[in-house]
């Protein structure tokens, strides 16, 4: 199998407590058969199960996993691993990790966010992302609840499913992660930003459908953590925008072929990049009926590219005005991948949302953009910027990425709103 992963599995008896790393499938007991020191226990996938086969050799357990026609291995060692167990949905309340800091307890419906700190056997709940002091009380978890701050949270029974799919001449990997609700499920193809990005990619938003009761597909991106292809670079060309837009229309019709999903309700999501991928799979692929950009550009790579240099990306503040910023992308010219063809020809469900402080995509401009298209006769399209929400939509001072680490929530009202878009569009639970 293509890539690292990581495991912790606890065995008793006959049943093995199972999570796997970040973006994968979570905590979940299975079937084990223990036979002296040969261990064997699956875990649900798609086209085949994950089927792990090892033996325990003192403080080691070490063997081979295989799904389908692939092969891999895996080892382990005698400890704990509280961030695999911990992860999940608790009611309104999820405990989430990505690459990029500690892992993080968010509200799903007021967005508020806390940094979670391993504190003994239990978690000390910091004050923002990534912000430690002052801490607001202790968390605990297990297989089936946790307790924070006190308050008792009893685990939500989500389904996931470690996924393969064919694309093109590459293997993509996924997880899918199931509603605890009765389906068919609307469900979403989660699409990622630049860069070698994997299905770990922003695990707040995805979990903002999941709360609604949308299926979420997320992948690796071809050539990146478990899933094979070519990876074709950070750049926005036009080659690299169709062979992700093929990637993302594979992930849907894979999607919608799945018998816990409702084929009418599939779409996409996804985050900066994506907002050029994905009116592009969506013109191709009549198996998308709507689509949720989050701070993705209705403006060309070069503009984009260009406002960036002006703003500071984020790691700087930006020297000129936003008005003066904006007249100088615009005096520039489009050049470079342009999403509004596509974007003109789509009669689909479209949802953008914007922060006011993105320094990474131009907000004002996509924005510019996109109204005249979203005025026409017979679109469905709705734009909405949250003006103090930086690019990863987290609300900050000024826009600087690194205030992030201090924020304790994404945009006020955000989740609220799209959690409205979806039900209006008959996607959530309360459809």
């Amino acid at each position: 199998m293509a890539g690292p992963g990581t495991l912790t599995v606890q065995l008793k008896g006959e049943r093995a407590t199972v999570a796997l790393g970040l973006g994968h499938a979570g905590v979940q007991v299975v079937p084990a058969r223990v036979d002296g020191n040969s261990v064997q226990f699956s875990l649900p996938g798609r086209p085949a199960p994950l089927v792990f086969e090892g033996s325990i050799a003192g403080n080691r357990l070490t063997g081979t996993v295989r799904q389908g026609a692939l092969r891999g291995t895996f080892r382990a060692s005698r400890g704990e691993s509280r961030p695999l167990v911990s992860a999940g949905l608790y009611g309104a309340l999820s405990v989430v990790d990505d690459p990029y800091g500690p892992e993080r307890l968010v509200n799903l419906d007021s967005g508020a966010v806390n940094a979670l700190y391993p504190s003994g056997a239990a978690f000390a709940i910091g004050s923002g992302f990534a912000t430690r002091a002052p801490t607001r009380g202790v968390a605990r978890f297990d297989v089936a609840s946790g307790v924070v701050a006190g308050t008792p949270l009893r685990r939500q029974a989500t389904r996931q499913l470690e996924v393969r799919f064919r694309s093109d001449d590459a293997i993509l990997a996924g997880t899918l992660t199931l509603p605890a609700s009765r389906g068919p499920h609307a469900a979403v193809v989660f699409v990622t930003g630049s860069g070698e990005t994997t299905r770990a990619y922003l695990p707040e938003l995805q979990g903002l459908f999941v709360r609604n009761g949308v299926a979420v597909l997320a992948y690796d991106k071809r050539g990146i953590g478990q899933s094979g292809g070519f990876y074709p670079g950070e750049s926005p060309t036009p080659t690299t925008i169709d062979l992700l837009a093929r990637d993302a229309a594979a992930a849907v019709r894979f999607l919608a072929r799945q018998p816990e999903i409702d084929r009418s309700r599939v779409g996409l999501a996804g985050h900066s990049q994506a907002g050029w991928i994905m009116p592009l799979t969506a013109l191709r692929t009549p198996a998308v009926h709507f689509v949720v950009v989050f701070s993705g550009p209705a403006v060309t790579a070069d503009e984009t590219d260009l406002y960036q240099n002006l703003t500071g990306q984020g790691e700087r503040h930006q020297t000129e005005s936003d008005a003066a910023i904006d007249a100088q992308v615009i005096a520039a010219g489009r050049s470079g991948v342009d999403p509004m063809p596509w974007i003109g020809k789509l009669r689909i469900p479209v949802l953008w949302v914007y922060g006011g402080r993105d320094e990474h995509v131009p907000p004002r401009l996509s924005v510019q953009r996109l109204e005249p298209v979203a005025r026409e006769p017979g679109r469905d399209f709705s734009i909405r910027v949250f003006p103090k929400a930086n690019h990863a939509l987290v609300e900050t001072k000024t826009g600087l990425t690194s205030e992030m680490l201090r924020s304790d929530r994404f945009a006020p009202g955000m989740f609220a709103f799209v959690r409205g878009w979806l039900r209006a569009h008959r996607l959530t639970d309360e459809r």
